[in-house]
Order: structure tokens, then sequence, then C-alpha cells
């Protein structure tokens, strides 16, 4: 597969697993899993690292606002949340995401067959963010849009 990252055979790797978690955790060292001569492989590495690597997937969130109403819509995956306030609107689209993520990752097969696909690094970055930190996760993405000027703030009133 790639002679640039340890690769080893799924009954190497099986037997040696001790090892395998010690190189990947303590070592950082990325793993690659074969089986059935190198047709299936997987990647072993440390959820802390791909979620630094997905920091880059932050959603892009926009507020609007009415009467008495607060939206935050969730870009690329489309979710909503809604309150009568900025904070119950974060709440609310925490648990539209949960819910989502949970669904997405139940079902990936299914997902990687429609345009939700595309959502993958998104929901996952969300996903492997501890549930006590995730509104802050959110909390930075509306203040990482509002300092690049992604951000989009509409008034229905």
């Amino acid at each position: 597969m790639s002679a640039l990252l340890p690769e080893r055979q799924f009954s190497e790797a099986k037997s040696a697993l001790s090892d395998v978690m010690d190189e990947v955790v303590h070592e950082r060292r990325p793993q690659v899993v074969q089986r059935h001569h190198g047709k299936e492989a997987m990647l072993l590495v440390r959820p802390d690292d791909v979620r630094r690597w997905l920091d880059t997937f932050r959603l892009a969130l926009r507020v609007v606002l009415d009467e008495n109403e607060v939206t935050l819509v969730a870009d690329p995956v489309g979710l909503s949340g809604y309150g009568d306030s900025l904070d119950t609107a974060v709440d609310d689209l925490l648990i539209e995401l949960r819910t989502y993520a949970q669904r997405f990752f139940e079902r990936p097969q299914f997902y990687a067959q429609t345009q939700a696909a595309r959502h993958e690094p998104w929901l996952a970055r969300f996903a492997l963010t501890h549930p006590d930190a995730q509104r802050d996760l959110l909390i930075a993405d509306i203040e990482a849009g509002m300092s690049t000027g992604d951000h989009a703030v509409a008034s229905a009133v």
C-alpha cells in the first residue's frame, strides 16, 4: 500500500496488538494493517491526531435573527438549531449534530451512497471531540467565522 507508513499483516498485528497499540498511541506512529494480500487495509491512528488533522473542517455557522427566534445554520451539513437566544440555538444545534453524527456513523455504507458522504470530515471532527467540549467547538467555529469574515447574520425582521 504505502512504503512510507509502517505496514503489518492482520495476523501479525493481531498477535502483537499490545506492541502495535504502543507504537500508535505512545510513539504516535500510524500503522497500516492489511489482510487478503493487501485487498483490505485500515489505518490505526490516535483519535486526537485525527481530530487535529480535521481541524480545518470548521462548520460555517450562520445566525438568522427573527422577531422572537434565533436560528443557527451549520453548513455544509445543513442542520439548524433554534431558540429564543443564541445560547439556546447553540444547545439545539448540539442536539441535532449529535443525533446526525450518531446516525451517520451507525450507517456509514448507507451515507456513503448519498450526497451526505461529503459531510464525513465535519461530522468526524465533531464526533471525535469530547461531548463536554462540543459546545465550545461550535462557539469557536462561530468566532473563527467572525474573525475571517466568513460569517453571516441575517434578520427576518
